[in-house]
This record gives structure tokens, C-alpha cells and sequence, in this order.
């Protein structure tokens, strides 16, 4: 029985992956906002209370998010976990929403008029290269939880590109967050976790995880 035994690579914890993720992530997001050019109102937009809660609700997202994914390939992960990220997704719907109903007041109908902005290159393009390592991760744990690790982890790929499209993208209108931006983050996490079982092809898996 001990002839054949493969030595165990046991996984670093959630945390310490999560720090190695974001040590790719925000690198490569950042590329693509400078490369863009960052927005000439940047400093005016942190300064407004509302622009920064959102953008700390999106970054809270994806953070959590992505310990959450780290965890669920993890056998015994608590099930609390699974929702933490819950909370600054919530915050950041809410927000939006916020927005949105400022508009409204502000400008009636007109303020709720959706310009045909499409948003979904820019965040594919920075969300690119954290979605690959972040799956590449993944497929290195077990498939205790390929749902929620495969759909928090889009999620928070999604999240740090949209967090880094805030920092170039002129268009702050509530219903512009909503539909183009928050809808493009929505359909990448959905059609994601729909493929998870071909994102998450664990080959030897078992031989893997401490």
C-alpha cells in the first residue's frame, strides 16, 4: 500500500492564496486602466461619498469573494464563509440603487434615459487575466464546492475589473452602473458558473489537498 503513495502538496490557507491572487489581479487591472488613461475628474469622483462607498462596496466584493472561492476547495471549509461576501454585494447593489433614485429626483425621466454605453469590453479586458488565475487556483483544490467556488470566484474577478473600470470610465449615471456595468459582472459570474464543471477539471485531485 505504501509503494505507490504520491507525497501530499497540502494548499497554502484561503487567505494567503487570496493575497497571492490579488498580487496578480491588481497588477493587471491596473495596467489596463493606466493604459487607458485615468479619468481627468479622479480626484473630484474619491472625493464624493458616494462614488467611494461604491467603490469600497465593489473592492469589499471582490476580496471576500475571493476567499470565499479560495475556501470552497478546501474539504471542512465552514459554510458561514460561503456568504460573507454577501454583505458588500448587497452594499454594493444598494448604492447603485442609491444613485439611481438620486437621478431620479434630480432629473425625472431623463436621468433614467440608458445611452447605448457598453461597458462589457472594458471589464472583459481587465477582468481577463484575474479570471484565468484565479480559475488556475481553483483547479488546484478539491470539488468540494464547485458551485460557490467557481461563481464567487468569477464574481470577484468581475468585481476588482469593475473596480478598476470606476477609475477610467467617464459614465457614472445610476442606470448606466446598473444595466451596462453591474449587468456585464452579473452575465460573466452566470455563464461562468454555468461551465464550471469544464473550468474545474481537477486531475488528481485527491492527490492534491491536505
Amino acid at each position: 500500500l505504501e509503494a505507490d503513495l504520491a507525497p501530499v502538496q497540502p494548499l497554502s490557507p484561503p487567505w494567503r492564496r487570496l493575497v497571492d491572487w490579488l498580487a496578480i489581479g491588481v497588477p493587471a487591472v491596473a495596467i489596463v486602466a493606466l493604459a487607458d488613461g485615468l479619468r481627468p475628474d479622479l480626484s473630484e469622483r474619491l472625493a464624493d461619498p458616494s462614488f467611494a462607498a461604491q467603490l469600497i462596496a465593489v473592492l469589499l466584493t471582490a476580496g471576500l469573494a475571493g476567499w470565499a472561492a479560495m475556501s470552497a476547495i478546501v474539504p471542512g471549509a465552514p459554510r458561514w464563509v460561503f456568504w460573507a461576501p454577501a454583505a458588500p454585494l448587497v452594499g454594493w447593489i444598494a448604492t447603485m440603487g442609491q444613485q439611481c433614485w438620486e437621478d431620479w429626483t434630480r432629473w425625472g425621466m431623463s436621468g433614467l434615459d440608458l445611452p447605448v454605453v457598453d461597458c462589457a469590453p472594458e471589464i472583459i479586458l481587465a477582468g481577463i487575466i484575474p479570471a484565468i488565475a484565479m480559475i488556475v487556483m481553483l483547479r488546484k483544490g478539491a470539488p468540494c464546492e464547485s458551485c460557490a467556488a467557481v461563481f464567487w470566484g468569477t464574481l470577484a474577478a468581475a468585481a476588482l475589473a469593475n473596480a478598476g473600470l470606476r477609475l477610467f470610465h467617464m459614465h457614472d449615471a445610476g442606470v448606466i452602473l446598473i444595466v451596462w456595468q453591474f449587468g456585464t459582472v452579473l452575465v460573466f459570474t452566470a455563464v461562468a458558473t454555468l461551465f464550471k464543471d469544464r473550468l474545474l477539471r481537477h486531475a488528481d485531485s485527491a492527490s492534491k489537498v491536505m
